[in-house]
């Protein structure tokens, strides 16, 4: 493949693993974030992130998620965050990211030699932690490790960065859906569409409907042609150019992966700008192509561990690419049961955003640990876990799921078990336990353990063995739900109130709201009907069995 025209020659630069409290603020730019404090000064090596809410404030972190050099705390009180320093001891983190801290706060946690960066209010917390991510992952890069003359390059942000210097203009990289990706540095140059869309929100709507008018999100989606738009100065829109970002073809016009905006800053674009950023849109169609390949091929060695491919897995094999050691303790969490409607039946998938989030919250909790779905269900593992923090986790996430999607979901905590090679034992087990909270959500807490479900799974295996043998009801349930159905009385729900209530009439009556003595009348009326001896333990069992299998249709 030829050499992408016009970026010849551009090496990463990267000399140490972690990146600099400085040099950290520079990759972000001041439209998203601002020292605040420095105790320690610049130059104090960040190597690690964790993404901290409320709720992890009053869990015990795990282990590798304390000794995060990094904390973005989403959505806590700057006052609430000295107090929870306090507890570190004297293994304080490097920095911590805070929206909006006042100046007694900062002064606070600079006291305990904490840097403070102040975020913009605006910004996203899921756009600054992959943000910061990325440039963690940058810094990783060995020295002349990859290289434009090789047509590669290991991180966006540098070919951003490239390209501004190269162009003098201010760079954004955005993908299909018009999220950026990366950015250059852009000072106080920067327009309102290219703020806003770095702050990961939506630009002024009259300066997207102008851009559609002129056919200018058309022409980029459609062709491969260099873009130019128009200086606007009532919208506050400076002049830029933009071009196409598409998967390498032979030929013909490849899949539109994204785009390269280039706005113009205080001087003029250098001459072969063009030529730059067709090699630019290059470059980032590899970079981008290979960036999916790596999480679907994650995605896929994680499935594997959990089983989809077969009970045996190669965990020496599968520990080496996910980084996990092949004999370690491990927890695997199953959440399923996603009700956007707790008044239905149905369950549904976990959407890409539910899942996204899901993955930053299990990251803060424990670096180390991975997620992947498998059908209807999401699934995480968690090596070196203890259990009951594990079980505080799994309960924040679910109300995390419940505040920010509105879904009602289910987690259950299977483990802990010794090595990777008894993943698919573990989601089994938790998969069992989700199969049957679906028939007996009552005996089922909605975040449990495999353990403390045993009841509850061996109860709803029972009824289920019955329903698909109908041979097994007892028909006089059957008989007396078709009685109540023709005249409108309520005896069945009255029988079953009666017994698993174990004949207490006056807690049965309470929980169906009627008086204790329309509940005898009623227990009465169902012996004299059925012929039912609610005295025989042995008729009991089998009828409370029977009331709890789903009445068959017709």
């Amino acid at each position: 493949m030829a050499d992408p025209p016009g970026l010849i020659g551009i090496f990463v630069d990267m000399d140490e693993s972690g990146v600099g409290v400085g040099r950290l603020l520079l990759a972000l730019d001041a439209t998203l974030a601002s020292l605040a404090a420095a105790p320690r000064g610049l130059d104090v090596v960040i190597d690690s992130v964790a993404l901290i809410d409320p709720d992890d404030l009053r869990l015990p972190l795990h282990t590798s998620a304390r000794d995060a050099d990094l904390f973005l705390m989403v959505g806590v009180d700057a006052d609430d965050v000295v107090g929870w320093l306090h507890g570190f001891g004297s293994q304080m983190p490097v920095a911590v990211m805070l929206k909006s801290p006042s100046a007694e706060a900062i002064s606070r946690i600079a006291e305990l030699s904490v840097a403070v960066i102040d975020v913009d209010p605006h910004a996203r917390w899921e756009r600054i932690y992959r943000l910061v991510l990325r440039v963690l992952e940058a810094s990783s890069v060995q020295p002349g490790a990859e290289s434009m003359q090789a047509g590669s390059i290991g991180d966006l942000f540098e070919l951003a960065a490239e390209v501004a210097r190269r162009t003098g203009g201010l760079v954004s990289i955005e993908d299909a859906r018009s999220h950026v990706l990366a950015y250059s540095s852009a000072g106080d140059e920067a327009d309102e569409l290219r703020r806003l869309s770095i702050l990961g929100r939506e630009g002024p709507p009259e300066m997207l409907a102008w851009l559609r008018q002129w056919g200018v999100l058309d022409a980029l989606r459609t062709t491969e042609t260099l873009v130019s738009v128009e200086e606007r100065g009532e919208l506050g829109l400076r002049p830029r150019l933009a071009i196409s970002i598409r998967s390498p073809h032979e030929r013909g016009v490849g899949d539109y992966l994204g785009a390269i905006w280039l706005q113009q800053g205080r001087d003029q674009f250098a001459d072969n700008t063009s030529d730059i950023l067709a090699g630019a849109a290059a470059v980032a169609a590899r970079i981008i192509s290979r960036r999916r390949s790596a999480g679907s091929g994650h995605d896929e060695l994680v499935r594997r561990l959990l089983g989809a491919r077969g009970e045996t897995v190669d965990s020496e094999f599968l520990g080496n690419q996910l980084g996990i050691s092949p004999d370690t303790h491990l927890l695997v969490v199953a959440f399923g049961g996603l009700l956007a409607d707790p008044s239905r039946a149905s369950v549904s998938a976990p959407t890409p955003a539910m899942i996204s989030a899901l993955t930053l919250h299990a990251s803060a909790f424990s670096p180390l640990s991975v997620t992947s779905t498998l059908g209807p269900r999401a699934y995480v593992v968690l090596p070196g876990a203890d259990q009951d923090a594990t079980v505080a986790w799994a309960r924040s996430a679910v109300a995390a799921a419940r505040r920010q999607f509105g879904v009602e979901a289910r987690a259950v905590v299977a483990g802990p078990a010794a090595g990777l090679g008894l993943a698919p034992t573990l989601r089994t087990q938790a998969d069992r336990v989700l199969d049957a909270a679906q028939r007996e959500s009552d005996l089922i807490e909605p975040v449990t353990t495999v353990a403390a479900s045993t009841t509850g799974v061996l109860l709803g295996e029972i009824v289920a063995l019955i329903e698909d043998n109908p041979e097994l009801i007892d028909a006089r349930v059957l008989d007396l739900a078709a009685r109540d159905e023709a005249s409108g009385t309520e005896l069945t729900p009255s029988l079953r109130a009666y017994l698993d209530h174990f004949g207490d009439v006056r807690a049965a009556s309470a929980a169906l709201h009627i008086h204790p003595n329309t509940l005898r009348y009623r227990i009465r009326r169902v012996q004299e009907l059925t012929g039912i001896d609610l005295d025989d333990p042995t008729t009991r069992l089998v009828v409370a069995l029977t009331l709890r299998v789903p009445r068959p249709a017709g």
